[in-house]
């Protein structure tokens, strides 16, 4: 008996009562799909994060604030002043000579200090005034709908604005927007003086779930709002920094680890842009992981299914099984045809459970394009790869025929002569 004889034998058996083998399968295509549909959100969530990654800078980017070592403040018992750590602002802030010592760190390059800048409002040809979050573009590349990157260099006062600040300041279109112009008001922290900036928007960017509405400014007009920020205030206190921003040379996740381990002996908190969006993969591989349980348990309890289908199926062929042997066929051949059949019920139900998770998955990603996803250039919310699907397909295809060899093997010990007395 050839393989294809024992395949065609297994599939012309498999359906000898029909209303069970559906039922098994339909079982196995709801824990399939379960798993399927859950892969997908996992793996459309991540490569949108991965994207959103790569778009902002290189695995090396690090943000290095100081830290403050708030465990000393909570201390049960006096601490002995030391004359050697300098004041509580220099503490809290990247000093001259803080900023001269990093930068002679030899495992980081491009240092650059992080300024302390606050903007008041903005305001746009509808004359509303809306706050805003902005940042320099130290480091910083984002995913641009319209225009391009603002300057990191030069004289150039530019803004690349948040995408869902452009109806808001009277604007009719990304495309509409750049080139013009909107007011950036400032203040001084001495002296509460208002002074307005005019700068040029010059990109729009799409909209992100890691960074919100995060605008960019240039870097000379970042320079100008801290200027503004800082009138009036003492030279010492124009010299400190929030941190600063650097690239680690050899970027590898060990490098990475000593590094910060270093900076942290130095009073230093280090955190790359991959640890910030760190978080947000956990929690998406948690909700994901549980929902992956509950679709291996649909199929531990359809593997139940496949045991009784193939028991009843053993019953029912008893004397059919036994003129097989007396013909001459083997245990192992006996053991195979019906191993053969579980196989089919596995591979039948998670093909089914995979085609349903596409289809339902092609569905989402419109509605969700179209509602709560709208903006985010990119995103795709289901996302199946060929590697996923044919390791889904493998697993439950296992799955069956684990669940297969116990009925399997009983049809290959069934004595030819007893089972031809059978009734």
């Amino acid at each position: 008996m050839k393989f294809a004889d024992i395949l065609s034998s297994a599939a012309t058996n498999l359906w000898h009562n029909k209303g069970r083998t559906i039922l098994t399968v339909i079982a196995i295509m709801i824990g399939a799909f379960t798993i399927a549909i859950t892969v997908g959100v996992n793996s459309g969530v991540n490569g949108y994060v991965s994207k959103q990654v790569a778009n902002v800078g290189s695995k090396g980017l690090m943000e290095i604030i100081p830290s403050t070592n708030t465990t000393n403040s909570m201390t049960n018992t006096p601490q002995k002043y030391d004359s050697n750590r300098g004041s509580a602002a220099d503490q809290e802030n990247v000093t001259p000579q803080k900023l001269k010592k990093l930068k002679q760190i030899s495992a980081l390059k491009d240092v650059q200090p992080v300024q302390n800048m606050s903007i008041d409002y903005v305001q746009g040809p509808n004359k509303t005034k809306y706050i805003i979050e902005a940042q320099p573009p130290v480091g910083v590349n984002v995913d641009l709908k319209q225009g391009h990157q603002a300057a990191k260099k030069g004289s150039a006062k530019e803004v690349v604005l948040a995408n869902k600040y452009i109806k808001a300041l009277g604007f009719k279109s990304a495309q509409q927007a750049v080139g013009q112009t909107i007011k950036v008001a400032a203040s001084s922290q001495a002296t509460n003086q208002r002074s307005l900036v005019t700068a040029k928007v010059v990109g729009v960017r799409n909209n992100s779930i890691i960074q919100g509405n995060l605008s960019i400014v240039s870097q000379a007009l970042a320079d100008k709002i801290s200027a503004i920020n800082q009138l009036g205030l003492p030279k010492r206190m124009k010299q400190n920094y929030y941190g600063v921003t650097a690239t680690v040379k050899n970027p590898s996740d060990a490098n990475i680890a000593q590094l910060k381990k270093r900076l942290a002996k130095q009073g230093y908190s280090a955190q790359t842009f991959q640890d910030e969006v760190g978080q947000m993969r956990q929690v998406v591989n948690a909700i994901t992981g549980v929902l992956i349980i509950f679709g291996a348990i649909a199929l531990i309890a359809a593997s139940f299914g496949v045991i009784n289908t193939l028991y009843m199926s053993v019953r029912d062929r008893t004397r059919e099984i036994g003129l097989m042997k007396a013909l001459g066929l083997s245990r192992g051949k006996v053991f195979f045809i019906f191993s053969c059949e579980s196989l089919l019920i596995g591979f039948i139900g998670s093909i089914l459970g995979i085609l349903i998770a596409m289809a339902l998955g092609t569905i989402l990603n419109k509605v969700a394009l179209n509602s709560f996803l709208k903006g985010l250039g990119g995103f795709t919310l289901v996302q199946f790869s060929w590697s996923s699907v044919l390791m889904i397909i493998i697993v439950i295809m296992l799955i069956a025929f684990l669940a297969g060899t116990l009925p399997a093997r009983r049809a290959a010990k069934l004595d030819p002569m007893t089972s031809l007395r059978y009734e």
